[in-house]
């Protein structure tokens, strides 16, 4: 039995509920303004899309907390968009639209202009005439100025998992049944092969990922990870070449501790890549020493670059948010340049004014009757690298509702389309647990320290 497909990707079987907190208008505007570059406008009405947005969650959530906004969710899956519809109904949710249509179609159809285009995991899943669409629909409708996010798996991380996605594609298409059971005895295989210590599934990271904690990932999104035809990791000179033919440029990474080299480079190789003066084979030699997965790209078209203190002063009128309680925050982070202290008065300043609910960085730069001003250098350097260790993420300086969204994600708690997050009112999302969610709709949060935060957080708005 052939896996039903559309133009070459899975529709019998919907992918994951997920919330993509990098897609974010403030998180993205971060990431240009540490890169030096203007972030679009957004005095008064932006414009926001999503291009394989699934079930719509990550769009619902940033539309009903940004209410200021025009929000689009554009998949190629009637049931994700029938899904995603209900959702924002129940939720209550005005400023979004959803649409069901493959890239080829939504290529032609009318849209606004968008100061934000996202697209998530979609890129290395399609084959060339959806990409080719894609990119048509990119040129078509992104602004001057407006950034595009696209995530995709990436080369050299993914080689090792290559094999794996070959076998599960063609053991699964072997088999009679619809295409949950063709995963089901394709994994089924792929265990006994790593059992038997096949070399080509033992060095992939997948393959001992499913054979050890396969409960921890959802059918749906094994399906739609590894069931399509297309797969294919790419390197990141690839994609940027393929979106420099519609004049964007890279702006930088949407996982931020990526944007400096310091932090995931040891010095031999800063050194090394020195030596490579094309910035896009640079990008990619780099990629090399950390043996890149997964890449969250950013690109600007016809961007304004910004000078140093242009640069310094929006960063210093940015919000930031305390991603967990005070109790929570390591100082520190281990990447691939080794383990990175941040141990000191100016962070854990940051981290107690923060605690209070998110503030702009100006605000915290201001002297109090306890605490000296603190120079805006170092005010910037470390909130730089607490929000690259995730310990803070930039969010709205303003505050949405966000009762009703809440409530309809705790309504569908143990149903089959159980949303695992949390809608805050500064813009973003938390993932949240099913015992949290249940605290948080019951008003049980006593005694329990991370529950209490939450609500916290969620009564600021």
């Amino acid at each position: 039995m052939q896996i039903p497909t559309a133009r070459g990707y899975v529709t019998d079987v919907p992918y994951v509920w997920s919330f993509i907190r990098q897609t974010a208008p403030a998180w993205l505007d971060h990431v240009a303004l540490v890169a030096g570059v203007a972030p679009p406008e957004r005095e008064g009405r932006f414009t926001w899309c999503d291009l394989g947005c699934g079930h719509g969650l990550t769009a619902a959530i940033l539309a009903a907390t940004h209410p200021e906004g025009s929000f689009h969710g554009i998949d190629g899956m009637p049931a994700h968009i029938d899904s995603a519809c209900r959702f924002a109904s129940e939720a209550g949710i005005p400023n979004i639209n959803f649409h069901a249509a493959d890239f080829d179609d939504a290529a032609d159809l009318d849209f606004p202009s968008f100061d934000y285009i996202v697209s998530q995991g979609v890129y290395t899943w399609v084959g060339e005439r959806a990409r080719l669409s894609w990119r048509r629909f990119i040129d078509r409708y992104l602004k001057p100025g407006g950034l595009l996010y696209v995530s995709y798996n990436a080369m050299p991380g993914r080689a090792a998992d290559l094999p794996l996605q070959r076998l599960v594609w063609a053991v699964g298409r072997s088999k009679p049944g619809n295409s949950r059971e063709q995963l089901t005895t394709a994994l089924g295989v792929v265990r006994s092969m790593v059992g038997l210590k096949v070399p080509a599934l033992v060095s992939s990271p997948m393959a001992n990922e499913v054979t050890e904690r396969g409960e921890r990932f959802d059918p749906g999104y094994l399906m739609h990870e590894f069931m399509v035809p297309e797969w294919d990791p790419a390197c990141v000179t690839e994609v940027r070449a393929f979106l420099a033919d519609i004049g964007l440029k890279p702006a930088g990474s949407a996982t931020l501790v990526e944007n400096y080299d310091s932090f995931v480079l040891g010095r031999a190789a800063r050194e090394a890549l020195a030596a490579i003066g094309d910035a896009d084979a640079r990008e990619m030699a780099r990629d090399y020493f950390i043996d890149q997965f997964f890449r969250r790209d950013v690109f600007i078209r016809d961007g304004l670059r910004l000078d140093e203190n242009e640069r310094r002063r929006r960063l210093l009128q940015s919000t930031f948010f305390l991603a967990k309680p005070v109790a929570g925050i390591e100082y520190g982070m281990s990447t691939a340049a080794g383990h990175l202290r941040f141990d000191n008065a100016v962070a854990r300043h940051i981290v107690n004014a923060l605690a209070a609910g998110p503030r702009r960085l100006a605000d915290i730069a201001e002297p109090s009757t306890t605490e000296p001003s603190i120079p805006n250098q170092d005010l910037l350097a470390n909130t730089l690298t607490l929000g690259a260790s995730l310990a803070v993420w930039p969010v709205e300086g303003s505050r949405a509702s966000v009762e009703r969204l809440n409530a309809a994600i705790c309504k569908r708690l143990g149903g089959a389309e159980e949303i695992r997050f949390l809608a805050l009112p500064c813009g973003t999302a938390l993932p949240a647990g099913r015992d949290l969610l249940t605290r948080l709709r019951d008003g049980n949060c006593a005694g329990d320290e991370y529950s209490s935060w939450v609500q916290f957080q969620l009564n600021r708005s």
